[in-house]
């Protein structure tokens, strides 16, 4: 994947962007001198969000839109309201970071929830890299950077504990980012796929349970959560890499070595 070479005014799309790593993604890529569309369900937060990036970065323009993800008519009209506040028909980033958990269990849990969750946190990815392909294709050099997770290495929180809507989801993630950089390889070469695959990151999202780190046992001995800021700059540094894969935090780098070293026992 070829590095990117340059953010300043560009134009980036960032999903679930009014708080946790969403956030410090605007904020990280305001700091760079990219212009931002960033979009969210919580309409308060994502307007302090956006008040916050004007002072980070008042030499470049932020605007906020109240998008639920998983309707599909909704990120249409997201994608024609980023072309119309910004003046333009190209985005050069478009980093899908919204998601959602619940749906336990695929057995007992309620039907409504696990749909909900695995909408948000899968289709909301396909809504969103759909609609804004074109705008993508017509730009010199772009990039869709997806948020995938440990859970899509290990679609578990410890025995007899499953994690099936949110892990089902970020699988899929994770496959479809995959598919990308080879797809992007093919026919669309200015563009790369980032695959991001974050542990525990300090967040509104809930910490895992006692069971995810009992059955890792020694592997978090000493372990700390990243902080959502850490990750924020740790995504875009890959992207100006040109590092297409990214595992962000010391449990989900043990999870993905001891899952790809002996995935025989991974659910024992």
């Amino acid at each position: 994947m070829a590095p990117f070479e340059r953010f300043e005014n560009r134009l980036a799309v960032v999903t679930g962007g009014a708080s946790g790593i969403g956030r410090d993604l605007v904020l990280e890529l305001v700091r760079r001198g990219v212009h931002v569309a960033v979009c969210d369900v919580d309409g308060d937060r994502l307007a302090a969000a956006v008040r916050r990036a004007g002072t980070v970065g008042p030499a470049v323009r932020v605007t906020g839109h109240v998008v639920d993800v998983a309707d599909v008519e909704a990120v249409d009209r997201f994608r024609d309201e980023v072309a119309e506040a910004h003046g333009t028909d190209v985005v050069h980033l478009v980093v899908n970071n919204a998601g959602i958990v619940g749906g336990t269990s695929f057995v007992t849990g309620p039907q409504v929830e696990w749909e909900r969750t695995f909408d948000v946190s899968w289709l909301g990815t396909y809504h969103c890299t759909r609609a804004f392909l074109p705008l993508l294709l017509a730009a010199d050099q772009g990039a869709v950077v997806n948020m995938s997770s440990v859970s899509g290495l290990w679609a578990s929180l410890g025995p007899r504990t499953p994690h099936s809507a949110y892990s089902s989801a970020k699988f899929a993630v994770r496959g479809f980012t995959e598919s990308l950089v080879v797809d992007f390889q093919a026919h669309a070469p200015h563009l790369s796929a980032v695959l991001v695959l974050p542990g525990h990151v300090r967040t509104r999202m809930p910490s895992p349970p006692r069971t995810w780190r009992r059955a890792l046992g020694s592997l978090f001995a000493d372990y700390e959560p990243v902080s959502s800021a850490a990750a924020a700059t740790a995504i875009v540094e890959a992207v100006r890499r040109g590092d297409w894969r990214v595992v962000i935090g010391a449990d989900a780098t043990a999870v993905d070595e001891r899952v790809r070293s002996d995935p025989w026992t991974a659910y024992d």
